[in-house]
């Protein structure tokens, strides 16, 4: 296995970026004999080539490191001891071009690896694609392609091992070429050896006469390649071609001339090979046309009257309103010299349209292409005989605000178009005239693009399904719901509009009021199913509205951008967006900009992930009293510039969980946030930080602002006025002074107002403890966090840390890196108090635990990794570990696993979840030398088996007790479940076991029970019992059916019976599927209600009074048992179940018996009879029966006679 060694060169962190460290090997020889014994047939050595042709470099690139060039690939050095290599940096290719000493048969070659690929850290150096060449002109001569390799799978990271590899030449070359396009992973190339065999046979015996034998092989000429035979040479046994210099002629078939139309193309006169498909432009087929491109013959394009139809084909105007189901009476206008026209696909200008119009399609453009300052414009009148949805596609290409395409309906501008957009629209219209006004104005000098407006593929349709805003002028309200044919005749259209507007205000323009005029807004349950991607200025400029109602059917799961959604809704006093779902938000600035009147905000639902900017996001909101932003995840937030601007009633602001790492603005980010007091930015790191102007300025009430040393000013270049007019500002030493406001004073020390938190971890050599710490102050001794990928300088003490301890006080630490935190603390044995350590800031645990060997346990389930990016070593060589935990872990930032979990030799499980993902990840050596795991092979140690279908990984299902259960497999599976009375048993997910089982030992004297089990029970299986279902309650008594069918699904509770002198229970199955809960009851009055887990017992939760539980044969009212003392508490052990009736008045009885009807016993009694021979057994009517039955049981026994119910 491979070892970390501490006597290498340079710093562990270097090495685990660039290598270089020298490690022992493994004794490879058997494996590599296996691996030669299995190697597929196209591998298979070739022995017929000389071994005295010698390669000699003519050159290459990159020449290679100083003593690594490319002269080194043929020097015959390739032992351990003796070897040489060819390394270099690699940037997308690098070449070697060699000659050998005579020309030959490329039949092979060999390549071997360099001296060091095993090493830790070394690995993916070898050629993963490449080319071999040849020629017999020279290094400036043409090459001829001899054999390609694309992503091999043959080279391992192995030292000085070689690998054959065989070619199919035929023809001799003196000049070679060897072409790498990619490595296996990295940025350096390394090659040990490089050797060609060739077989420089002429195929001429002494006498000159030929030494190729008969015929093997014939292959018959086609049109296109000529035909030849294989024949074996006598001398050296290489099987080579003849070939014949014949081709056999086309088989052509003729295509005749197809005119071109206004608006088909055509196609020229050609002919085509039915066996090479070549195109020929004659029968003799001697001129070959390459590009099939050049038959087409171009569409001809309309010719066009003065109203815009053509006088060719035909084609006119009103073709766009034919069949539309609805209209009718369908008259045209034009309005000026230049009106809109059918579709002329020929026309200038056209090929640069930009967008693609369907072919066939019906479609009316512009006609003032180049006519400055004119304007193309054209009005449709027509009927509607029933209400509608009259959908179309509109396309403008123009020039960017120089030439406007106005679309009016009713008279109404519903868009204003310019540049290059491709658009639909939807409007509902009731039944009456209507018209639409197409007007494509353009400016004095905007000739871009197409120079052309479409409107195109009109639709309409009776059966109406969509979404609108209807407004009510009574009470200006504006209510999204959706509407369809069957609710359409309750809207007024003429207040109603389609949902296909980005903003409010947008609709309110096309309902013809001003967007003043909204005082609330409701959303329909109907709406909910409505699913924008932007809400980009939504309510903005809503400056009366005053609610909105039901914003939770507002569905905002497909929704990038919320940018000035709310902005100026300034008469807004509350918001609920608690069910706001903002995982795809990326956007988020200006959002609540001057919601001057807003008081409070919930907005801990939020997930802002994926958010980038979140500047001036509640700026200007100066009556907000409180805003807890605590779960807001800021990792991928690069502007927060003015994001709590005039935020003047916010006393108090938690920002100790903002991820700050690659924020660049944050210019006036807390200005004139006039009632803070204090503000804790310990945790904020801003290395990238260009702006801080203003960033505190007017907060005149701030006395202290806590810092770390992550808060550095080193690439600001705008700080100006950063403290401006913070009077009551203090830092350890330095008092406000208005002539020190820019950022300068942004320190902890003495020239700063910045008050210092430390981040530190303290080293007690008495103990071997290693404290992590945070606090006001740092002992003179202790060391503070690392970053990046730095060594943390408690390093020095590796050897001597025992124990770690993670202090309460540092749960509110935001460490971005814990890069060797832990490296080679080989006497490490206990980590202590760990889910003290928050890493959801952390981009690195690069070698965090590496040789941490004497760790036993490691719970690492509190550990956020969504922000990780390097993973590399985490684990390696942690040898005394067993499990790990690491279902929490999300690795979809990822991009370096390699070596994680190396060395881990006693490793058996790991628990890890669908979040493990490895898309991105350089993950060699993942698993290198774990041969505790289950099915390891030293083949499959990438991060490809990194997962719990197909790989190593186990799925965390469920716990049995305090046991862990893991399951693997594409169906997920574990192997033995074994359920306990005194254990709980929690399934997270549905699995299988492929051997359940439970027993239970009865009480003495008792023959009843309750079961309920995750896994179905086959009734054939067991037979030291009888099942029962529960039916009801009567009286005092329980009635009960036996359980029928062959098998008793998984988790449903029964009752069951004891048969004569069997005490245990003993209940197994076989790739038995798990529920992950007991099935509910459906009978309306009473239920038999299962568990899994215990209930009731010391401080736990008991069941209700009315309940009833089974002992000693009878069911208990819960409430009856409280009365010797148990006043909460009462419960059952898990697998069990109670009895629990719908009502208070069906648990009148202290005591349920078994049984109906008058004289019907009790299940004392109902045993007796069971066990007496000597009882006689009646039905209903009187005839002796052999015994118990379904139905009435008349049952005699002595002198007493009792009534039996069976069902």
């Amino acid at each position: 296995m491979k070892h970390f060694s501490n006597q290498s060169n340079g710093s562990h962190v270097g090495r685990m970026n660039y290598g270089g460290a020298k490690f022992c090997r493994f004794a490879l020889f058997p494996l590599m004999l296996l691996m030669l014994l299995l190697l597929p047939g196209r591998m298979v050595a070739q022995t017929d080539y000389v071994t005295t042709v010698t390669l000699k470099k003519l050159a290459g690139t990159p020449v290679g490191y100083k003593g690594e060039t490319y002269a080194n690939l043929f020097d015959g050095k390739k032992e351990d001891g003796n070897s040489s290599k060819w390394c270099c940096e690699f940037r997308g290719s690098a070449y070697v071009i060699f000659e050998a000493s005579k020309a030959g048969i490329p039949v092979g070659y060999t390549i071997t690896t360099g001296n060091d690929n095993a090493n830790f850290g070394c690995g993916g150096r070898n050629p993963f694609s490449w080319k071999l060449y040849g020629n017999n002109e020279g290094k400036n001569g043409a090459w001829t392609l001899i054999d390609e390799v694309n992503k091999d799978k043959v080279l391992q990271d192995k030292n000085n091992t070689s690998y054959n590899f065989p070619c199919e030449g035929s023809t001799s070359y003196k000049y070679f070429k060897w072409e790498i396009s990619a490595i296996h992973s990295g940025s350096i190339l390394q090659v040990g050896e490089f050797e060609l065999k060739l077989n420089t046979c002429t195929h001429l015996k002494a006498d000159g006469s030929s030494a190729l034998g008969a015929a093997i092989k014939t292959v018959e000429p086609t049109c296109t390649e000529p035909g030849y035979t294989t024949k074996e040479c006598s001398l050296c046994h290489l099987i080579v071609k003849e070939y014949l210099n014949l081709l056999k002629p086309h088989t052509l078939t003729h295509h005749a001339l197809k005119a071109a139309t206004c608006t088909e193309t055509g196609l020229k006169e050609y002919w085509q090979c039915n066996v090479c498909n070549k195109l020929f432009s004659n029968k003799a087929a001697t001129t070959e046309i390459t590009d099939a491109a050049n038959l087409v013959i171009p569409a001809n394009g309309h010719t066009l009257d003065s109203e815009g139809n053509c006088t060719v084909c035909g084609a006119n105007r009103y073709a766009l309103f034919n069949n539309l189901d609805g209209i009718t009476d369908v008259t045209i206008t034009d309005n000026g010299g230049y009106p809109w026209q059918i579709l002329d696909s020929k026309a200038e200008g056209m090929q640069d349209l930009g967008f693609t119009i369907p072919n066939g399609s019906n479609v009316l453009m512009s006609s003032n292409y180049h006519k400055p300052g004119s304007s193309s414009e054209t009005v449709i009148r027509f009927n509607v005989s029933k209400p509608i949805l009259l959908t179309s596609q509109i396309l403008v290409s123009s020039e960017e605000n120089k030439t406007l395409f106005d679309f009016y309906v009713d008279n109404n501008k519903e868009l204003s178009i310019s540049g290059k957009k491709q658009t639909e629209y939807k409007v509902l219209l009731s039944v009456g005239e209507h018209s639409l006004r197409l007007v494509y104005k353009k400016g004095n000098r905007s000739d871009a693009n197409a120079d052309r407006a479409f409107l195109y593929n009109l639709k309409t349709s009776v059966t109406i399904d969509d979404y609108v805003a209807d407004y009510e002028s009574s009470n200006n309200t504006l209510t999204f719901k959706k509407v369809t044919s069957n609710n359409i005749e309750s809207l007024d259209l003429n207040h109603a509009v389609i949902v296909n507007k980005p903003t409010v205000g947008d609709m309110c323009r096309l309902l013809g009021i001003n967007s003043t005029a909204i005082k609330s807004v409701v959303f329909d349950k109907s709406f909910k199913t409505y699913a924008p991607t932007s809400l980009y200025g939504f309510f903005r400029g809503l400056t009366k509205l005053e609610t909105i109602k039901d914003l939770k059917y507002l569905n905002t799961e497909q929704v990038t951008n919320m940018s000035y959604m709310f902005s100026d809704c300034s008469a807004l006093t509350s918001l609920d967006v608690t069910h706001f779902n903002t995982a795809k938000v990326t956007n988020m600035n200006y959002m609540f900009y001057r919601c001057s009147k807003l008081t409070s905000l919930d907005v801990t639902k939020f997930n802002t992930a994926n958010v980038t900017n979140m500047s001036y996001m509640f700026c200007r909101c100066p009556v907000l009293s409180s805003l807890d932003v605590t779960k807001f995840n800021t990792a991928n937030v690069t502007n927060m510039s003015y994001m709590f601007e005039s935020c003047s009633a916010l006393s108090s602001l938690d920002l100790s969980n903002f991820n700050t790492a690659i924020v660049t603005d944050m210019s006036y980010m807390f200005y004139g946030c006039s009632a803070l007091s204090s503000l804790d930015l310990s945790n904020f790191y801003t290395k990238e930080v260009g702006n801080m102007v203003c960033m505190f300025s007017g907060c005149s009430a701030l006395k202290t602002i806590y810092a770390s040393e992550k808060f550095v000013t080193s690439k600001v270049q705008s700080g100006e006025g950063m403290f401006a007019w913070c009077k009551n500002l203090k830092g350890t030493i330095l008092e406000y002074n208005n002539s020190k406001t820019d950022h300068t004073y942004a320190n902890c020390g003495t020239n700063g107002y910045f008050t210092p938190v430390f981040e530190y971890a303290e080293f007690n050599e008495g103990t071997g403890t290693l404290t992590f710490r945070r606090g006001l102050s740092k002992p003179e001794r202790a060391y503070a966090l690392n970053l990046e990928a730095s060594e943390p300088g408690w390093l020095t003490h590796k050897d001597e840390i025992k124990i770690v301890v993670f202090d309460a006080s540092f749960a509110n630490a935001r460490p971005t890196s814990c890069c060797s935190w832990f490296w080679y603390c080989t006497n490490l044995a206990t980590i202590e108090g760990i889910e003290n350590l928050n890493t959801e800031n952390v981009t690195n645990m690069g070698v965090m635990f590496c040789r941490c060997q004497n760790l036993s346990s490691l719970d690492l389930t509190n550990f956020n990794t969504g922000n990780v990016t390097n993973m590399y070593g985490m684990f390696s060589n942690c040898q005394n570990l067993s499990s790990l935990d690491l279902t929490s872990f999300n690795t979809a930032n990822v991009t370096n696993m390699a070596y994680m979990f190396d060395g881990c030799s006693t490793l058996t499980t790991i628990y890890a979840s669908e979040k493990f993902v490895t898309d991105q990840v350089n993950g060699g050596d993942m698993f290198n030398e774990c041969r505790s795991l289950k099915d390891y092979s030293f083949s499959k140690r990438d991060s490809k088996y990194a997962n719990y279908k197909t790989g190593y990984f186990s799925k965390l299902v469920g716990k049995n007790g305090d046991d862990k259960i893991g399951a693997a497999g594409e169906t997920l599976a574990t192997d033995n479940l074994v359920l306990d009375d005194d254990k709980d048993f929690v399934a997270y997910e549905p699995f299988v076991a492929k051997d359940a089982s439970y027993s239970r030992t009865m009480n003495a004297g008792t023959t009843w029970g309750t079961l309920c089990l995750p896994f179905g029970i086959a009734q054939s299986q067991e037979t030291e019992c009888k099942f029962y279902r529960l039916t009801g309650i009567d009286n005092e008594c329980i009635t009960l059916e036996s359980y029928e069918g062959a098998e008793i699904p998984a988790g449903t509770p029964v009752l069951f019976k004891m048969n004569e002198n069997e005490p245990t229970l003993s209940i197994s199955a076989q790739d038995a599927g798990i529920v992950t809960e007991p099935k509910a009851g459906t009978n309306t009055d009473v239920n038999l209600v299962g568990s899994f887990t215990k209930i009731g017992g010391k401080d736990n939760q008991g069941l209700a009074d009315t309940d009833y539980i089974i002992g000693k044969d009878k069911f208990w009212r819960v409430s009856e048992l409280k009365k010797d003392g148990n006043s909460k508490g009462v419960g059952i052990k898990p697998m069990r179940a109670y009895i629990q009736p719908a009502t208070a008045s069906q648990a009148r009885a202290a005591m349920l018996s078994i049984g109906k009807g008058d004289g019907t016993t009790a299940i004392d009694n109902l045993n007796a009879i069971s066990n007496d021979a000597n009882a006689e057994y009646y039905d209903a009517n009187g005839r002796r029966t052999n015994g118990l039955q379904k139905g009435l049981n008349i049952v005699k026994r002595g002198s007493k006679t009792y009534k039996i119910m069976v069902k």
